[in-house]
């Protein structure tokens, strides 16, 4: 298990500014939720498993490819279910992530679930209730849009020059998206834990394959698959999408696709929230998706 107290005197200087009782939070979740690791398909697959909570919810990792980085979140939401929160393996298409997805909770003695995917995550659960409908019983989308296909055109164009980049230089251009989680909340213990959290899983943790099937994914999923609202048109299950109005991930224009691609979905807009509503506006963001889970 990661530990903030690092050998590595590099990541230890990385936690250098955060306040002692956030660092005991970090901790504390560690020691009680340690990393697990299982074998599928002659594959490690690292993953969070709550193991209490009668209904499972299932929180695949943001963008960082880690699902510790959303500690918080797994934290709130380990109260009322049982969290599953898997790394990405570095698998490069969405069929065989899925698979694993779905081998992974048969091995827990998990059939329906709740899923739930804030940023990058939000893509993967579009597609993941897309392929196991019958699996999914509710749906939480956060912090994004419908899947890109422009993005991951410019991304396609882009992954021959990132093959070959130097790995430093690939952190750094990855570590560079995810600046939009800083905001000018000075001070705020969450968020100054947040980002040394994020460096040390982008600079230190995160391997060179990982971030490139992370990419590659994103150019499977808009090449190989369509999207479109009759896909759940009968599917039973219900949906809610959250956003921030200041969020440059999800202008007006995208959150408008969302509503029309998930005509049938809750909508909820936090005035003033970014990209971290899941910080900046915690306490209402947790209220909204534990009222939406309760029903």
């Amino acid at each position: 298990m990661q530990t903030i107290t690092s050998p590595n005197p590099k990541i230890a200087k990385l936690y250098q500014d955060v306040p002692e009782e956030s660092l005991r939070r970090l901790q504390a979740f560690r020691e009680r939720y340690p990393y697990r690791t299982i074998t599928i398909k002659g594959r490690q697959w690292q993953f969070i498993d709550t193991r209490e909570g009668e209904t499972a919810l299932f929180i695949p990792a943001g963008g960082t490819t880690i699902a510790e980085v959303s500690f918080m979140s797994l934290e709130h939401f380990a109260q009322q279910y049982r969290v599953i929160a898997p790394d990405y393996p570095p698998i490069d298409n969405l069929k065989e992530l899925f698979e694993g997805f779905i081998e992974l909770l048969d091995r827990l003695g998990v059939d329906q679930f709740y899923a739930m995917g804030g940023s990058y995550g939000g893509w993967i659960v579009q597609s993941l209730v897309r392929h196991y409908p019958e699996r999914v019983r509710k749906l939480v989308i956060t912090a994004i849009g419908p899947p890109n296909s422009e993005n991951s055109q410019q991304i396609a164009k882009l992954m021959r020059w990132l093959r070959i980049m130097p790995t430093f230089l690939l952190r750094a251009l990855i570590n560079r998206s995810f600046v939009r989680l800083v905001s000018d909340r000075t001070g705020d213990p969450d968020l100054t834990m947040l980002w040394a959290l994020v460096k040390e899983v982008v600079f230190y943790r995160v391997r060179r394959e990982d971030m490139l099937a992370a990419l590659q994914r994103l150019i499977d999923q808009t090449q190989n698959y369509t999207f479109s609202p009759d896909d759940l048109k009968d599917w039973p299950g219900s949906i809610l999408v959250v956003f921030g109005s200041e969020d440059p991930s999800t202008p007006p224009e995208k959150r408008q696709a969302m509503r029309r691609l998930y005509p049938q979905a809750e909508v909820k807009v936090f005035e003033g929230g970014g990209h971290g509503i899941a910080l900046s506006h915690q306490q209402e963001y947790f209220a909204a998706i534990d009222e939406f889970l309760a029903r």
